[in-house]
């Protein structure tokens, strides 16, 4: 029963401590492809910053010192963020740097988060919208325009189809050769001309005279 008891003050100790670092939560906003600072408070020296990975999982990206200036947990963090006194630079901001971000200072041994940040970018619901539906719009097009292709290109095929199963109806069967008659005139010997009527004029014209002496 004790430990029962014990496990409902953590939990009810848990969502105070959730809910009253809700409330403390400053969003910034940032446009993607710029740097963005976030600033700690003035009251602040030397803080710690932290960004949350997972839900209530924190990893630390380094802290500022008044003296010898900044030391990172990571050299990857150095190159992303830029810690300079109380303020944490986040250089190129993309989609993936939208979370939470922690300052916190170092009392008695363990830190203590003083200020958090809510990292969030400068687009809108309505400019998503329009992004996706024409990304939609673009994607609907692209289809369209592939179905009529396909289309015509199958209209192409079956006439193409059609033409040669015609062409291929016309040939004759194999195995016969088609010839070409043509039609062939009976050679006739010329006429023969007519003899002559041995009382014609014209032949007693061309023959010749012949006369006996006589004695």
């Amino acid at each position: 029963m004790l430990k029962l008891i014990m496990v409902l003050l953590w939990m009810i100790l848990l969502v105070v401590l959730l809910c009253a670092e809700a409330e403390n939560v400053t969003e910034v906003r940032g446009e993607l492809g710029t740097n963005v600072t976030l600033t700690c408070s003035n009251q602040t020296s030397d803080p710690y910053w932290y960004m949350e990975i997972y839900s209530q999982f924190r990893a630390c990206i380094g802290r500022s010192f008044s003296s010898a200036g900044s030391t990172y947990w990571s050299p990857d963090f150095e190159t992303k963020f830029s810690i300079l006194g109380n303020k944490l630079v986040i250089k190129n901001y993309t989609a993936e740097d939208c979370r939470l971000y922690y300052c916190g200072i170092k009392r008695d041994g363990s830190i203590y988060f003083v200020e958090t940040f809510r990292l969030v970018s400068d687009v809108t619901p309505m400019s998503r919208a329009l992004k996706s539906d024409h990304v939609l719009f673009t994607s609907l097009s692209l289809n369209t325009a592939l179905i009529l292709v396909i289309i015509c290109l199958s209209c192409v095929s079956l006439s193409l189809k059609r033409r040669i199963s015609k062409y291929q109806a016309n040939l004759p069967p194999a195995g016969t050769s088609e010839r070409l008659e043509t039609p062939q005139k009976e050679i006739q010997p010329p006429p023969r001309s007519a003899a002559p009527p041995s009382e014609g004029i014209y032949y007693k014209l061309h023959l010749p005279c012949f006369t006996l002496p006589q004695s």
